[in-house]
């Protein structure tokens, strides 16, 4: 009786740890099971190492794997004729720029070596004057009749481009009307643009406004930068400060999406 007791004793002890060993096995499951699910959501492992979680937030700059970026300008110099070059004054803040590469094409060239990324130059079909007086008048006019001037070629594929560098000369207090002809020409829902500007001393001015009235709510507007004309050919370190600020370091060309 005491050997029949005894038996029956050891078989419940089995099941019991049977029973015991199935729920830990079941709890150690589901805790991992939480723990991925919370890696994809924050974006962290459970090292506390960046992960590639879509609902991460990242900073400008910290996309490079992916991150496909265009950098149009708009330049005098790629919108005019100089019919003699030599003839122009190169010390002469007000006509050096009329020669390639222009102002902000300086200005994008130094980004692009920071930031990677494809070059577009803004181009009218009708080129502006040369001389720098006939050239403010007809910007002027296009202002005042909130003109589209038409320009020629596209950028191939616009839907890949995450990020938009926006580069122009601030003409009356505002962007070249070409800029926005340029700028609604594109669907830009869900891209971000960030303004650089070569100015005179009106500064940025209204520009960046302009910029933000173009473009859909859903696209992003980061901070611009302005460079004084004159400064313009000193400019670099001004733009890595301004790309360092954006969260674009010096590694950022590396990696970049050809």
């Amino acid at each position: 009786m005491k050997k029949g007791i005894a038996l029956l004793l050891a078989a419940c002890m089995a099941l019991s740890a049977c029973g015991a060993a199935g729920r830990s096995e079941t709890g150690e499951t589901a805790r991992i099971e939480q723990s991925q699910e919370v890696e994809t959501q924050t974006g962290e492992n459970r090292d506390g190492e960046r992960t590639s979680g879509e609902t991460a937030e990242r900073a400008p700059g910290q996309e490079q794997e992916t991150e496909k970026i265009l950098i149009a300008y708009f330049t005098w110099a790629d919108n005019t004729q100089v019919e003699d070059p030599s003839a122009v004054d190169v010390d002469a803040t007000t006509s050096a720029s009329v020669l390639p590469p222009g102002n902000t094409a300086k200005l994008a060239e130094w980004i692009q070596e920071r930031v990677g990324g494809d070059l577009f130059s803004i181009v009218t079909e009708e080129p502006y004057s040369s001389d720098y007086d006939q050239c403010l008048e007809r910007a002027a006019d296009e202002k005042a009749e909130d003109a589209r001037p038409a320009l020629t070629g596209r950028v191939e594929h616009m839907e890949q481009y995450d990020t938009v560098f926006l580069g122009y000369p601030n003409w009356w207090y505002t962007v070249p009307m070409p800029v926005l002809t340029f700028l609604e020409a594109y669907d830009f829902s869900g891209k971000t643009v960030v303004p650089f500007c070569a100015h005179g001393t009106g500064g940025l001015a209204g520009s960046v406004e302009a910029i933000e009235d173009a473009l859909p709510e859903s696209a992003r507007l980061l901070e611009p930068v302005g460079v004084y004309r004159p400064d313009v050919d000193f400019a670099q370190p001004v733009i890595d400060q301004w790309l360092d600020g954006l969260g674009y370091g010096a590694e950022s060309a590396e990696g970049q999406v050809p």
